[in-house]
């Protein structure tokens, strides 16, 4: 339970923190853009990983939550779901204890699937946009192949079909209608790693 505490400590409590220093000072001026980090996990639910995608879930019902409640002065609050991005995140993950052994081969499979990552350049360029673009009316945004794809696939999809196929990848048998409407950040963006 340590670990879960700590991670929504960060990643929901401290972003909390956060846009409360900041909202007293833009209801004053009326005006003001916030933009929390979420995931695209938190709309896609991988294995192994769920306790981070339930934190930056909260994370994006908090920003829907709290762009309805200032509007009335002014502010906008957007949030980001980056796609799989090459960072150093990978190597800072604070991975559960005592994992029992009937895990381990499905980690093993899942984390074998997630080599190819994006530029983080992207998400910084769409950060930029959500800030810059004038855009009262839309609240999320994605960034990264995977990122863009996801919302658009679970519409095409349906909810359950998604899962299914989903589902599937995640256990490394990739249907080919998967791989056909999943596109693949491209590897040369794999090679450098942002520190």
């Amino acid at each position: 339970m340590d670990q879960i505490h700590r991670q929504f400590q960060t990643n929901v409590f401290g972003l909390m923190a956060l846009n409360k220093t900041f909202i007293p000072i833009f209801r004053k001026q009326r005006s003001g853009i916030i933009v929390n980090v979420s995931s695209i996990s938190a709309d896609e639910g991988f294995p192994y990983t769920s306790v981070y995608e339930a934190s930056k879930a909260a994370v994006m019902s908090l920003t829907e939550g709290l762009n309805t409640e200032l509007s009335e002065f002014g502010i906008i609050v957007k949030a980001l779901l980056p796609g799989n991005m090459n960072t150093n995140i990978f190597h800072k993950i604070d991975t559960a204890e005592n994992v029992p052994a009937d895990y381990l081969q499905s980690w093993k499979t899942f984390n074998s699937l997630n080599v190819v990552r994006s530029n983080p350049q992207i998400t910084a360029d769409v950060m930029f946009r959500m800030v810059t673009d004038g855009n009262n009316k839309q609240i999320r945004y994605y960034s990264g192949p995977d990122g863009e794809a996801v919302p658009r696939i679970k519409k095409l999809l349906g909810q359950q079909w998604f899962w299914e196929e989903f589902s599937k990848r995640n256990q490394g048998h990739q249907t080919p209608l998967w791989n056909a409407l999943m596109p693949q950040p491209q590897r040369e963006n794999s090679n450098k790693e942002v520190k």
